[in-house]
């Protein structure tokens, strides 16, 4: 009977090697893909309001800095273009929205960032872009970003108004990293 508690106490070291191993892969992946402890982000959003006739929507733009872990665990996890609606309704019409997103870096290398596209009803929205690591927005220097908004609108009775087109633009300087 004195056989088994070696097996146990070997088993208990395993586990614990198992949970020290699992701890320090979140602690250190999150800066190992970074880089750096810290993260630059350059947050971008704007508003419009569709349906209207005097749609002029200009960028907002905050800096700022944030850990390794809060870019991997919560921010990025929410994606880089977020809409959020505040007076929007079908009952007048809809719209196609399409965000087309380039990103020039300080060695002058213009960068795709795709396209989103947002279907609803009228109204006003909220679109935030973040910005960081993962586009591109990690080297000191000089950005500029670039964001074309067009707006396809159906009006009630099938009443198709010319598509909205405005390009809006953003320097942004990131120094420090």
């Amino acid at each position: 009977m004195a056989a088994p508690a070696p097996k146990a106490k070997s088993r208990k070291k395993i586990i614990l090697a198992i949970i020290a191993v699992a701890i320090i892969a979140v602690v250190i992946t999150p800066i190992a893909l970074a880089g750096s402890y810290r993260v630059p982000i350059e947050i971008m959003s704007f508003d419009d309001t569709t349906g209207t006739t005097t749609t002029s929507p200009s960028l907002r733009l905050t800096s700022q800095v944030v850990t390794a872990w809060e870019y991997y665990f919560s921010i990025r996890t929410q994606g880089m273009v977020r809409t959020s609606d505040s007076t929007v309704s079908s009952s007048g019409g809809t719209t196609n929205i399409t965000l087309t997103m380039t990103l020039t870096n300080p060695s002058n290398q213009t960068i795709d960032l795709g396209q989103t596209n947002i279907s609803g009803g009228i109204g006003t929205r909220t679109h935030t872009i973040s910005l960081s690591i993962d586009q591109g927005v990690h080297a000191n220097g000089s950005y500029k970003f670039d964001v074309m908004f067009t707006a396809n609108v159906v009006l009630f009775g099938g009443v198709v108004e010319l598509p909205f087109s405005t390009t809006l633009h953003s320097n942004f300087v990131i120094s420090g990293f």
